[in-house]
């Protein structure tokens, strides 16, 4: 008893002095505070531990797994409850067992008390709100809840207990076929929908019910993460970084290409040639595999990595299949088809801008490639004045087309010009958007943040555009092609040869002969690319965004997609992550007034000069 007595008195002065703790209590029992948090997850093991509660329960800040069927759990609990409402003002005790097989839900949300009801409502949003497509259903009883033939772990009924508060958690084990088989997919749904949406719920229960912050429960060390974590964050980036996707499917004949194809009077299709494949696809994917991603507890970080992984899968298909037709079914898979709405804006661009008339001028109006290489540095410059570890190179090069970022660094092509009137704008795409996202993504933990989580061109791409439209040189030319190449991509999966796009643009909507051939280009190139359908398709949806009244800057802290917004808002919440360190030229004074014009605008119909 004695030695009970100094246990609990050792818990009391850790919560006290907010001391993390991992401690056994008699005999089999144990109690953890990760971090000392107003909130509590509690397990009582049956007579059988189910599987995902066994896990879920290791996803909290801090639980109580209980193996003893005897152990006095109020004896323990109540003072532990008290002492957090004393430093925090409340309590949260969030219970969890499995329902009968008779339970409708797949989780019934159990709750005594109506001032936990709007608590209880925001763990339900969040539960819905996940693609698992749980059901679930808030509960109110005025009876004391709990599992079956269990004792209440703390008496409501004492005044002293009015600000703990209770949810129960009843999950129907459906992840179970029989009563030991796991489905491993089916579980894994249950156990990450649970463990985010009881994280958020934890942090929105701070706000309403205690007199703390939730900034207050941020991880402060890498420490506080798991090593696993780490461990597949180095290996996923080692494996993206063995190969560079887009230089190896993008033609380095490309010049040669278009002179032939121009003497060949653009009726023979151009025969592109590539860069030696330095890799081994199958190996890359079997790396990729042997991650051990579904040991990691934090749902929102093992999403993140296993959603890298398929893209790293899917990209290695591609390149497997380079010069095949699998390319462009990989190509689908990644980059997306073309959807009838965005077609017919693009159609509706071609046909009220003026015909395509090439820029025809003289020597000084054209910019050559050595000294757009200057204007870039100078770019550089601005924004190592803003962060000192800021770095990175320009490149004049013999062996890519026209100009691309690859890992930060900035490739020009040495037969590159361009408009003198389009170089500003080049240089926001390129620099003040590619770059700066780069080195705001390599500032954060993660490198999936630097090298581009899945799916983020799109809006990459729709960022880069918007920059040429904050400096004032987004000319209608330029929308032309991006909605050319919309156009040329669904043309292309529609079936259609190199030679039949190629006059499409030429003909039907009076695209130069160059200017159709490098779009023509980029879209058969490898196979077949949908990636360049994503520039128009991002700036529409990025229009969008800036309508609905959403902050641009936070689009701006790594290689990112708009859907992984909320994510980025939980790893920031929690301190995992940072904002932009590099802010580009384009979002600061004088361009922030066409984000206002942009917000009233009727979108990007009202970029068309």
């Amino acid at each position: 008893m004695k030695n009970e007595a100094s246990i609990l008195e050792g818990i009391l002065q850790n919560i006290h002095t907010k001391t993390p703790f991992h401690v056994q209590l008699p005999t089999k029992n144990k109690l953890v505070f990760n971090k000392i948090v107003p909130y509590l997850f509690v397990y009582r093991i049956d007579q059988q531990e189910d599987p995902m509660l066994a896990e879920l329960v290791k996803t909290e800040y801090s639980y109580l797994a209980i193996h003893d069927a005897d152990f006095p759990v109020q004896k323990w609990l109540e003072p532990i409850a008290q002492k957090l409402v004393e430093e925090f003002g409340g309590c949260l005790i969030i219970e969890a067992w499995v329902a009968p097989r008779t339970q409708r839900n797949d989780v019934d949300l159990l709750i005594t008390r109506k001032n936990i009801q709007s608590v209880a409502q925001y763990l339900l949003k969040h539960i819905h709100g996940e693609r698992t497509a749980l059901s679930a259903e808030v509960i109110t009883s005025t009876k004391a809840t709990g599992p079956e033939d269990a004792s209440p772990l703390i008496d409501f009924k004492e005044k002293k207990n009015n600000q703990v508060q209770y949810i129960g958690l009843r999950v129907k084990d459906t992840y179970l076929h029989g009563k030991h088989e796991i489905l491993p997919i089916l579980m894994r749904q249950f156990r990450e929908t649970l463990s985010k949406s009881l994280s958020s719920t934890f942090f929105e229960f701070i706000r309403i019910h205690t007199t703390a912050k939730p900034t207050e429960f941020k991880i402060t060390h890498q420490s506080e993460i798991s090593p696993l974590v780490w461990e597949i964050d180095q290996q996923l980036a080692k494996e993206s970084q063995r190969f560079d996707f887009l230089l190896l499917i993008t033609p380095v004949n490309a010049h040669e290409a278009w002179l032939q194809f121009k003497k060949d009077n653009f009726r023979k299709a151009p025969v592109f040639q590539y860069r030696p494949m330095p890799i081994d696809p199958d190996i890359i994917k079997r790396n990729l595999y042997n991650l051990r991603i579904e040991d990691l507890y934090d749902p929102t970080i093992a999403y993140l990595f296993r959603d890298k992984r398929r893209e790293l899968d899917a990209m290695m298909t591609m390149l497997s299949e380079r010069g095949k037709e699998g390319f462009m079914l990989g190509s689908l898979q990644i980059f997306g088809n073309v959807a009838e709405s965005l077609l017919d804006k693009a159609k509706a661009i071609l046909t009220i801008t003026e015909e395509d008339t090439e820029i025809r001028t003289n020597a000084q109006d054209i910019m050559q490639a050595k000294e757009f290489a200057a204007l870039a540095e100078q770019e550089i410059a601005y924004l190592k004045a803003q962060h000192p570890e800021f770095n990175t190179t320009v490149r004049l090069r013999d062996d890519v087309s026209g100009v691309m970022v690859n890992q930060g660094v900035l490739n020009i092509s040495k037969q590159y010009s361009l408009p003198r009137n389009r170089a500003q704008a080049l240089i926001q795409h390129e620099v003040g958007t590619h770059i700066v996202t780069y080195f705001n993504g390599k500032q954060q933990p993660f490198n999936l943040f630097k090298l581009g989580v899945p799916g983020y061109e799109k809006l990459q791409e729709g960022l880069a555009v918007l920059s040429e439209y904050m400096v004032g040189e987004l000319t209608n030319d330029r929308l032309r092609i991006l909605a050319g190449r919309v156009v040329a991509v669904y043309h292309m999966i529609a079936g259609n040869k190199f030679v039949d796009t190629f006059s499409m643009l030429v003909e039907r909507y009076n695209f130069s002969h160059e200017t159709a051939f490098q779009m023509t280009m980029r879209v058969y190139r490898s196979g077949g690319l949908t990636k360049d359908a994503l520039y128009l398709q991002g700036l529409i949806e990025l229009v969008k965004y800036i309508k609905d009244g959403h902050d641009i800057t936070l689009l701006m802290m790594g290689k990112i997609r708009k859907e992984y917004i909320p994510i980025i808002q939980e790893l920031m919440l929690k301190g995992i992550i940072k904002s932009p360190s590099l802010h580009p030229r384009y979002l600061e004074k004088p361009y922030l007034h066409k984000l206002d014009a942009l917000r009233k605008s009727t979108g990007i119909f009202k970029m068309i000069q």
